[in-house]
């Protein structure tokens, strides 16, 4: 499979997870609750591939439980919970907005953390297709935009955004000799261990709340928002970097009204398609025009 599909699919997984992650937590039933019980599946459903793996690489991980700590808590456990708390009171408008800066947050981490440069088509990739999200989100319309209201809840997304940014740089400092589905197992085994406690004294939905939609919603996120979406997502920053990866996050918006055009009869208009040829116009600036000019020096 072309090593771009691999961002492409948890994106396309992620974008469903903002839309009924935002109908669950306004049908009452709480981001601790949803957060616990996502990842608790996903952990049974993953267990029966991934626990030979674990067992052969136990001495990897007891060497490297700080790391592996770390990614635990990062990625699975506070940008999940901390996106459902944002989107308690936040809109999915102003969540994937927020969110389309995090290629800007990944590259500057990345520059932190790894010393890595970008080229200046990277920078203008990511300035394309920063300004299509925003034509998206704000409908075309500066007054729009200017006028975007901030709540608690876009404070929760910010620092989310933070949390994975941090991750998807850190990740190609995944400990040598160890399985991707080892790690994934490892990662969310932990970041589950983190959310627990959480779970149990913040948690004031109990099983009964939950109607069937809410289950399904539930197990959607744990196969695919969770499984499917992070092995993908770290399959491709592993072969194309975190600098690349960073760029499909601007697919957010796209794949988000896409899903609605499909389940909510919403309609594409003008600056819909304008924002969408934007996105895609930046990540092929960033990504293959970049690659042609490397292999050109």
């Amino acid at each position: 499979m072309p090593a771009f599909v691999y961002l492409l699919l948890p994106i396309f997984f992620w974008s469903g997870n903002y839309i009924l992650g935002r109908i669950t937590v306004s049908s009452g039933i709480d981001p601790f609750s949803i957060s616990f019980l996502r990842w608790s599946l996903a952990c049974l459903i993953i267990l029966p591939f991934a626990y030979k793996k674990l067992w052969l690489e136990r001495h990897i991980i007891i060497n490297n439980w700080p790391l592996l700590t770390l990614f635990g808590w990062l990625g699975i456990c506070n940008y999940n919970l901390f996106l459902y708390i944002g989107l308690t009171s936040t809109t999915v408008t102003n969540a994937v907005l927020l969110n389309s800066i995090m290629p800007v947050m990944i590259l500057i981490t990345a520059r932190i953390l790894l010393g890595s440069k970008t080229s200046w088509r990277q920078n203008t990739g990511i300035l394309i297709s920063t300004l299509g999200a925003i034509t998206i989100v704000s409908r075309g319309s500066l007054e729009t935009f200017l006028h975007l209201s901030f709540s608690p809840g876009d404070l929760w997304i910010i620092t989310a955004a933070i949390s994975w940014a941090i991750y998807s740089v850190l990740i190609i400092k995944r400990p040598q000799g160890m399985s991707l589905i080892g790690f994934f197992a490892c990662t969310a085994l932990i970041g589950t261990a983190f959310q627990a406690p959480l779970f149990f004294l913040f948690s004031d939905s109990t099983l009964a709340d939950f109607s069937l939609s809410n289950w399904v919603t539930i197990l959607y996120m744990g196969l695919f928002a969770s499984i499917g979406a992070f092995l993908c997502w770290n399959t491709g920053v592993q072969k194309l970097g975190a600098a690349t990866a960073g760029h499909f996050i601007h697919l957010l918006p796209v794949f988000s009204i896409g899903l609605s055009v499909l389940f909510l009869d919403e309609i594409l208009l003008s600056f819909h398609y304008i924002g969408i040829l934007s996105i895609f116009s930046g990540i092929f600036v960033a990504t293959v025009l970049n690659k042609k000019q490397q292999k050109t020096t």
